[in-house]
């Protein structure tokens, strides 16, 4: 028996993104624990819950010293999504919506 997959016609989504890439100047620790990251506009403030795993490679020098910045325009809404690198994975820092 052969099961067939119907095409589907008009799915489109309204959704694109601009990516930046920002030189990080330095991280700011409270307690062992990343709190915010220097950059050169100011400082960004981490609003996410992360992982031991993360605050353990910024003690340790293993994260880049650069951030990823996503634009995300879907409809109306516009959402800011600022990403870190820690030991070869992407991490949520913060987001606004």
């Amino acid at each position: 028996m052969t099961v067939g997959v119907g095409r589907v016609e008009n799915a489109r989504y309204d959704v694109g993104f601009d990516e930046y890439v920002i030189p990080v100047r330095g991280f700011l620790l409270q307690r062992g624990k990343l709190a915010g990251i220097y950059v050169k506009e100011g400082i960004i403030p981490v609003t996410e819950e992360l992982p031991k795993e993360v605050h353990r490679a910024v003690v340790k020098g293993r994260v880049k010293n650069e951030i990823t910045v996503r634009e995300i325009h879907y409809r109306e809404e516009d959402t800011i999504e600022v990403l870190i690198e820690a030991d070869y994975q992407s991490w949520t820092v913060f987001t606004t919506g």
